[in-house]
């Protein structure tokens, strides 16, 4: 396509009718939740992990320091980190937490609810993932397959897959969960979450989602998906866990 194409088609889009310019700005928010598939989404995305050059600094010491301050909120959270944007004195690569660390955050209350350890180190969940799972130094959080690897690693087994038929399933028979999302299914720019869903006698919660996520009760992964967001969520990917 010539440059001198592209430069009447611009011309014309920008000239043209509002409504116009809307469609198709709508169209290409919306293209890669609603035209490329979960599956092969997950396999760019962990192509791109493995081909990362982790270009920014040793993060573990100044993490550890940091993570002193927020042992109390921890605590009067049942336990669990519910506050993604107060993390602003982390780092996950070269960004604060509070900015890309959903993923991290999900895997430090999965590991909370099926151990139930006061004393998790969370800066060593972020060292792992930063060594093998972050995405382009954290510009764009954790690559979802990796926090499945991790819990591998850890020993535990693991139910995972990117088709919402089988989310039910996986949360019928493991313990705690990681659901990926994008946060509307008709806008990219709203970007992805990652979010813990943890189950007590057969009723859901989910953690990190809003102030008041962890008080919600939900009866299943679907029902999570379809009233999370006001219902604007779309699926890509569940890893369930199970407890030894």
């Amino acid at each position: 396509m010539s440059a001198k194409f592209l430069l009447i088609f611009f011309i014309v889009l920008f000239s043209s009718k509002c409504d116009t310019y809307d469609s198709i700005l709508s169209f290409f928010k919306s293209f890669i939740q609603n035209h490329i598939s979960n599956d092969a989404f997950l396999t760019v995305i962990d192509y791109i992990r493995h081909k990362n050059k982790h270009n920014f600094p040793d993060n573990y010491q100044n993490n550890t320091i940091a993570f002193k301050k927020h042992i109390p909120t921890i605590t009067r959270n049942n336990g669990y980190i519910e506050d993604q944007s107060s993390y602003t004195d982390m780092f996950y690569g070269v960004k604060p937490v509070s900015y890309n660390g959903c993923g991290v955050i999900a895997t430090y209350n999965v590991l909370y609810h099926l151990t139930h350890k006061t004393d998790i180190d969370f800066p060593s969940i972020i060292r792992e993932l930063e060594y093998d799972g972050i995405i382009l130094n954290g510009l764009f959080g954790t690559a979802m397959r990796a926090i499945e690897d991790y819990f591998k690693k850890l020993g535990y087994e693991t139910m995972s897959s990117c088709k919402k038929a089988d989310y039910d399933k996986i949360g019928k028979e493991t313990d705690a969960s990681v659901l990926v999302v994008y946060n509307n299914k008709e806008d990219i720019t709203e970007a992805i979450h990652y979010m813990a869903i943890t189950k007590k006698d057969g009723i859901y919660n989910v953690h990190n989602n809003g102030r008041s996520s962890a008080s919600v009760a939900y009866n299943s992964i679907s029902d999570v998906l379809n009233r999370i967001n006001g219902g604007k969520s779309k699926d890509i990917f569940l890893v369930g866990v199970k407890n030894y």
